[in-house]
């Protein structure tokens, strides 16, 4: 097998136009795809595709460790300009703006929740290095069976 790529990330919801409302009103994205006869749509962020789907009950809310994802980023070129903006509409941002990592900062960033309480967050690369710093590899080792891991 191989892959070639992403194809979107999903987000489930009880209440499907609150959602679409917020995604495509609130933070302008726009819808590229659905399926007609189902609350299902696939909606453009830059390079990532999030497709919402209307679906009852609602996955449990709670600590990260309790559900499938933690949050979604979003590139914006001033995150300072976009918290503002979204701070106007009444959005709720639980961490506003702030450098991270604190002592030498490689990216701006905001976090803010959808009406659901997923949590979203603005990021902006504060240089050439748009997921901070490279890695050293990771070596392969081999098992007495052959595998590698």
């Amino acid at each position: 097998m191989r892959i070639s790529g992403t194809h979107h990330v999903a987000l489930v919801t009880p209440n499907f136009a609150r959602l679409r409302e917020f995604y495509t009103g609130t933070l302008g994205l726009p819808v590229v795809g659905s399926f007609p006869g189902h609350n299902i749509i696939f909606i453009a962020a830059g390079s990532t595709t999030i497709e919402l789907e209307e679906e009852a009950p609602a996955p449990p809310a709670g600590p990260a460790a309790e559900r499938g994802w933690q949050h979604l980023a979003f590139a914006v070129e001033d995150v300072e300009a976009s918290y503002a903006e979204l701070a106007a509409l009444g959005v709720p941002f639980p961490l506003p703006p702030m450098d991270f990592p604190e002592d030498a900062p490689l990216v701006r960033t905001a976090f803010f929740t959808d009406p659901d309480g997923n949590m979203l967050e603005l990021i902006q690369p504060l240089g050439d290095r748009p997921y901070g710093l490279e890695m050293p590899p990771v070596p392969v080792q081999q098992h007495a069976d052959g595998a590698a891991s």
